[in-house]
């Protein structure tokens, strides 16, 4: 997509979040794990969100309602309690950056997405038994693990991924174990502890 597609993307998509700016960079700043403690608080949130779920054991239409509802009113909330408690003479040129960041990295990552469901589609005219062979094979490998694995364990473990991975990318965390990973397999003798790290790093001797 050209850049001027992009950028006209991306004001469209400040457009829309204009009333959520002062909740989305706090927000923001929680998934990229900005304070160390920042990964505790998801966990503790969802956990707790869904060990709730599991002691009340509400039935599955009630779940969608009350997310709908909580929806609902978060959205008609945040404009009142944005219009009420945060002036527009508060909001200065570094919260606005941040914002601009914040725009371009959900636009990027919606676009995407766009492209990655337009080659799904494309696949489907033009490859049809390579995108039905693996659709069989994703549906099957996904009922199969619905039905030996506890369903709210699944959707627990999906939430806190989807959660936690944008602060795994800023931390550049996965990235380093794949290298440690490889490292580790290529040389496994030559893998040592740092203890003069605080945090005890993983390094190569010849590091």
């Amino acid at each position: 997509m050209p850049d001027t597609e992009k950028e006209k993307h991306m004001k469209q998509l400040k457009r829309k979040i204009e009333c959520w700016r002062e909740l989305i960079i706090p927000l923001n700043s929680i998934l990229l794990w900005e304070k160390s403690w920042y990964p505790g608080l998801i966990l503790g949130s969802t956990t707790t969100l869904f060990l709730l779920i599991w002691i009340m054991e509400p039935a599955f239409l009630t779940i969608i309602s009350m997310i709908m509802l909580l929806l609902t009113l978060t959205d008609y909330f945040v404009v009142v309690i944005s219009s009420t408690f945060f002036s527009s003479s508060g909001w200065n040129g570094q919260k606005e950056r941040k914002l601009d960041e914040i725009c371009k990295a959900l636009s990027e990552t919606t676009l995407q997405i766009q492209s990655i469901w337009k080659f799904i589609t494309n696949a489907r005219h033009n490859r049809p038994n390579l995108y039905y062979g693996l659709i069989t094979l994703c549906l099957g490998l996904s009922a199969w693990l619905g039905n030996v694995i506890n369903n709210l364990l699944l959707i627990y473990l999906a939430v806190n991924i989807i959660l936690l991975s944008p602060g795994f990318r800023h931390k550049d965390l996965v990235q380093s174990a794949v290298k440690i990973g490889c490292n580790y397999l290529m040389h496994p003798d030559e893998l040592v502890i740092d203890e003069s790290s605080p945090n005890n790093d993983i390094k190569t001797k010849n590091t």
